[in-house]
């Protein structure tokens, strides 16, 4: 029974598969959400990961007037996010955790991996500091929080 974590053939399998399935989704549908775990590698342009997206990770927007020049590779999704402006995105495939349709339902969910590549340089750790709960986030939070248990049927 294996005691570390995931070997190079299962991050490559891992990979493939939700690049397939995100390929589907794109083919299929017109609007969906990608939520991101917080990852070294995951960039989202110059806004990076704010307030509470630092632990819980963001849900990006993936539709027709959210997104452009839409690419992908072996190992990233990549394209340009509207936020308050276009803002440049790379996406690990490792970090993607689900996928849900536009009215909210699930389509995928994955367990995430956090096997860093020793090729490209991982963002430096912070500090260790005090953790403060927060209930709410601040009035002044600039994360848009999506309530699918409102929507109608």
């Amino acid at each position: 029974m294996e005691t570390g974590g995931p070997g190079p053939e299962q991050i490559e399998a891992n990979r493939k598969f939700k690049k397939a399935i995100i390929d589907v989704v794109f083919t299929h549908c017109e609007t969906f959400y990608l939520h991101c775990m917080p990852h070294p590698h995951l960039h989202v342009g110059k806004r990076g990961l704010i307030d509470r997206e630092e632990q819980d990770g963001i849900i990006l927007v993936f539709g027709p007037y959210s997104t452009r020049n839409l690419s992908m590779d072996d190992r990233y999704l990549f394209c340009d996010l509207q936020f308050n402006r276009w803002e440049s995105v790379r996406i690990p495939f490792e970090c993607i955790a689900r996928v849900f349709d536009k009215g909210g339902q699930v389509i995928m969910q994955w367990a995430t991996i956090m096997e860093v590549d020793e090729d490209e340089p991982a963002q430096p750790e912070k500090p260790p500091g005090p953790a403060v709960a927060q209930a709410e986030p601040p009035a002044d939070s600039r994360v848009i929080e999506v309530d699918f248990k409102n929507r109608k049927r």
